[in-house]
């Protein structure tokens, strides 16, 4: 199972590298002709492009890295291209599908369902602070019990799809993620992303769904509570599965966070990723 993890990262990140690298000077120009940066040393703006590109273009990639590393442990039919647990009738070739996708016949586009999502969501943020906070009363209760009827109410006789960032069945549920990297959104965007998670959730329209905001890091420390603005709209602890929460969820039951997170590093410096990096940089100003 390392072998398999190991090969799913140098491949998932060869392929990242290939692009950062592909796309690297036109993005560097980009940035060399802002002339708010051009007084910084060449070293320096290439340093940030790198950054730029890298964090922008990761995300797909580990989400990839996850999927292929879920199969690992749930099997590929339970983490599908499509996902239907309903059954609903689609023509909808898998091989067209990047990611995974979940097939609806709930209107979820519709202004009053948004809106009935958007009011539960500001009923039951949290509240107060410190002995006298009270978390947020989205839990996996309460969106089984009030949201789950909307699939129903809002059913239609067309078929829609919408992307999702990870799901598979354990056995017993179907888990549906919004995946960040460290999760920290601002008061303007968090509503709208948990809004987005629990739309998902009614156009699953099943009782064995349960739904996480996940991220890939925990960026207050491993091991540390996590702080984030979202824990205003989703129940903390119960709606969130945090850095090593998230991958031991999802890696093979004998492969825990601290062995991914050295099978990543033994991968990184397998396709000499600091190399491509410096020869990038270095390359892009010797041209300049």
């Amino acid at each position: 199972m390392k072998k398999q993890i190991k090969t799913i990262i140098i491949e998932e990140f060869s392929k990242l590298t290939e692009t950062i690298e592909n796309d690297f000077e036109k993005n560097y120009n980009k940035k060399v002709n802002n002339f708010l940066l051009n007084q910084m040393d060449k070293t320096i703006t290439a340093s940030m492009v790198f950054v730029s590109s890298f964090e922008s273009k990761s995300g797909n990639t580990i989400e990839t890295v996850a999927k292929r590393i879920a199969v690992l442990r749930y099997g590929e039919e339970n983490v599908p291209k499509i996902v239907n647990p309903r059954h609903i009738p689609c023509n909808i070739d898998p091989s067209t599908v990047t990611g995974q996708i979940v097939v609806t016949d709930v209107d979820s586009a519709n202004a009053d369902l948004r809106g009935e999502i958007a009011a539960f969501r500001q009923r039951n943020m949290a509240h107060g602070s410190g002995k006298n906070r009270v978390e947020s009363g989205t839990t996996q209760y309460t969106i089984h019990t009030y949201l789950n009827p909307l699939a129903q109410k809002y059913k239609t006789d067309e078929i829609h799809t919408k992307p999702v960032d990870l799901a598979f069945f354990d056995g017993d549920n179907w888990n549906i993620m919004e995946i960040k990297a460290g999760g920290d959104l601002d008061s303007s965007n968090a509503p709208s992303n948990v809004e987005k998670l629990l739309n998902l959730y009614v156009d699953m329209g099943i009782d064995n769904c349960l739904a996480y905001f996940a991220t890939l890091y925990n960026k207050d420390g491993e091991g540390n509570q996590w702080k984030g603005i979202v824990k205003a709209h989703l129940n903390y602890p119960s709606m969130f599965l945090i850095g090593s929460q998230f991958w031991n969820r999802i890696l093979p039951e004998d492969i825990d966070f601290s062995d991914f997170v050295s099978i990543y590093q033994e991968a990184l410096m397998e396709i000499d990723l600091n190399k491509h990096i410096n020869d990038m940089i270095k390359n892009t100003i010797e041209d300049k």
